[in-house]
């Protein structure tokens, strides 16, 4: 009944395009929080409000401003929403492309649909698990959909009025996105390829510059929506991103030639990545690295998806009332859907090349999205020219299979590192009171290596301890991080360094950088706690990474003030608090540890064994030896021994710790200090 109801409406390729985007984008949804540049936006307006939300993109893309603001003061700090809307801004972009490409060619309904589904799904864009910063490229690239489409319905509508209202949408919506992505201009050559297409097939079927003069001449009104742009942004607009300034990129190349060479490579490199490295390179980086369980789970979802493929590919099939999929001139239309690819995903990269940057994954595959409309459009182009449906359905399914084993591999790896970040602070405020303004943070989570990306640091730190209000922007960040990139590394080792940074361009904030006044935490590994390193007697792990071995003497446990009552994280991000399990009672008892609490460093460890808890690494039994050792109770001493003396890198470190101790203000017994010796130190 309901196909029946649906043979000629638009509402069943819409109802299999919800299915299968849900079953890509929201099984993991509710367990998605703040990912990397989330914090730093989030912590802004946390301290100053929905303004400074408007303020970050004040002197960049001014557009987003607003944006942020409007969701930030309907949803606040709660992700949820921010991942539902995501959700369905590009929910509603597939339904847009799938509009877009019926109006380009009205008698393949079947291909348009799986062209709008590969675009609905497209692997390459890799930033949706981060549910606030990236809402206006999706929506950009959304809103791009339709500008297209709004073309297409003004030069095709017989009335001046119509023409009119679809001219003004075209023109808005099109100032829209722009404003929104000022690198995807490059997609107005694709409208023009559409107006292109649509010329050559009114009518008598024109020649080729008989059609590119006609083309030009109805697309008069539209060619408004890239120049006005232009002029505002080039001439008018306070533009303070470099990257951005026409004139600063050909400076570029008039100083050296050889950019030019460059930027073919480039390209080359970028086309090759939207159009047919976006299906491969994505699934291949974020699924393989998951657990069994991750994996096992992507692959039913992927089934279901491939299942409900099928159901669509079928109903279209019977639903079409003729057999132009299998009858269609394979000598011509595969053919126009490859050239129109290719021109359109050559200039949808460009602005991006030209501003000496490269469309590729990782941090930077926002700049994949835009072309991704053209990218699909040439991938359709290869798989259509194959005359055998059976092959091309494969394909498609294949196609489909990858992009959403991708995605789920990429929530996977979102979810465990936004959980490994929010229990890791958790131990953090277990075992900090509060943490000194002015301090540096040299943090290291287990399995994530956050590079540039030290919001990942500083923001849960201020979150928790620093939520007070600010008036002024820029926003001052009062403990700041180090970033994990190599000239930083040195700087941490040397610790010789001091400087502030005020970053107006990208995040509206000040932070002061000072490896003279460092912190070290560290996770070794999932199955370890937090350690707060101590230079006295630092508990390090085999499982450290080399970086800490090297510059744990510039740790300052002093920048952790150990009096007073620790602060409640706050339920978003952090949710509840940790069970209080082994991790809770070494924190407890290296806090105990820094006040020089010994009895209660003993009793903690005490309470921890009769529950049963022990650590999964052995470093963490340090400072348990040190309070045994001190209070002069042997059998305890002896009993820890037996567990740390298995790795000779653990026993030359209790060595050290336990003779460390006299020189710091507390002495061992004289009888301990032999036992100490033989046990640890021969």
């Amino acid at each position: 009944m309901f196909l029946k109801k649906t043979k000629n409406t638009r509402l069943a390729e819409i109802s299999f395009l919800a299915f299968i985007s849900g079953l890509t984008y929201l099984p993991r949804i509710g367990e998605l929080t703040y990912y990397r540049d989330d914090w730093y936006f989030l912590y802004d307006a946390l301290v100053i409000g929905p303004r400074a939300l408007i303020e970050i993109a004040l002197h960049t893309r001014p557009i987003r401003g607003p944006l942020y603001e409007l969701y930030f003061s309907l949803f606040g700090l709660n992700p949820l929403p921010y991942h539902i809307i995501m959700y369905i801004t590009r929910l509603v972009g597939g339904i847009g492309a799938l509009w877009l490409f019926n109006l380009l060619w009205p008698q393949k309904r079947h291909a348009n649909f799986f062209m709008a589904v590969l675009f609905l799904l497209f692997p390459g864009f890799l930033w949706w698990v981060a549910g606030f910063e990236f809402q206006p490229y999706v929506l950009s690239v959304t809103v791009q959909a339709f500008s297209i489409a709004f073309t297409l319905k003004a030069i095709s509508s017989e009335t001046a009025s119509k023409r009119l209202g679809w001219t003004i949408a075209a023109l808005l919506s099109g100032w829209a996105y722009l404003a929104l992505v000022e690198y995807a201009i490059g997609m107005e050559a694709f409208r023009l390829l559409c107006v292109y297409l649509y010329v050559r097939r009114k009518d008598d079927p024109l020649t080729f510059f008989p059609s590119v003069v006609k083309t030009l001449k109805i697309s008069t009104p539209h060619l408004l929506i890239p120049i006005v742009f232009l002029i505002w942004y080039q001439f008018l607009f306070d533009n303070w991103r470099r990257a951005q300034d026409a004139g600063t990129q050909l400076g570029q190349l008039f100083d050296s030639p050889l950019t030019a060479l460059w930027w073919v490579v480039q390209l080359f490199r970028s086309v090759l990545n939207v159009s047919l490295f976006a299906w491969i390179v994505p699934f291949y980086q974020n699924f393989y690295g998951n657990r069994l369980k991750d994996i096992l789970l992507g692959l039913i979802f992927a089934a279901f998806v491939i299942a409900v493929v099928y159901l669509a590919h079928i109903y279209l099939k019977q639903d079409s009332g003729d057999d132009q999929e299998d009858k269609y001139d394979f000598n011509h239309w595969p053919k126009e859907l490859l050239w129109v690819g290719l021109v359109g995903t050559v200039c949808g990269v460009l602005p991006v090349v030209l501003a000496n940057r490269v469309v590729a994954f990782e941090r930077i595959s926002q700049y994949t999205l835009p072309a991704s409309l053209t990218g699909v459009i040439f991938l359709g182009g290869l798989i259509y020219s194959i005359s055998l449906q059976k092959i091309r359905t494969i394909l498609f399914a294949g196609l489909v299979g990858l992009a959403v084993l991708a995605h789920q591999g990429l929530a996977a790896q979102a979810v465990r590192e936004e959980k490994t970040i929010s229990d890791f602070w958790w131990q953090v405020v277990w075992r900090a009171p509060a943490i000194r303004t002015g301090t540096t943070l040299v943090v290291t989570y287990p399995g994530i290596y956050y590079a540039e990306g030290n919001d990942v640091v500083w923001g849960p730190a201020n979150f928790i301890y620093n939520p007070e209000k600010q008036i002024h922007t820029p926003v001052i960040i009062p403990i700041s991080a180090s970033r994990m990139e190599a000239d930083s590394i040195l700087e941490i080792i040397k610790g010789n360094r001091s400087f502030e940074k005020t970053d107006l361009v990208i995040k509206n904030i000040s932070i002061d950088y000072n490896y003279k006044n460092l912190l070290i935490l560290s996770q070794p590994s999932e199955g370890a706690c937090m350690h707060a390193i101590d230079a006295r007697w630092p508990d390090i792990s085999i499982y450290d990474q080399p970086l800490l071995h090297a510059s744990f003497q510039n740790s300052k446990i002093e920048n952790i003030d150990a009096n007073g009552e620790s602060p409640v994280p706050p339920t978003y991000p952090f949710g509840a608090e940790l069970l209080h399990e082994w991790c809770y009672y070494y924190q407890k008892a290296d806090l105990a540890r820094q006040r020089g609490d010994w009895q209660e460093v003993a009793h903690l460890g005490d309470e921890a064994q009769k529950l049963g808890y022990h650590p999964n690494d052995q470093a963490e039994w340090m400072p348990f030896l040190q309070a045994y050792a001190f209070l002069g109770h042997q059998k305890q001493v002896k009993g820890i021994s037996t567990r740390i003396n298995t790795e000779p890198f653990y026993k030359q470190q209790a060595c050290m710790n336990l003779s460390a101790m006299a020189e710091h203000g507390y002495p061992l017994p004289s009888e301990m200090q032999s036992y100490i010796n033989e046990l640890f130190c021969i």
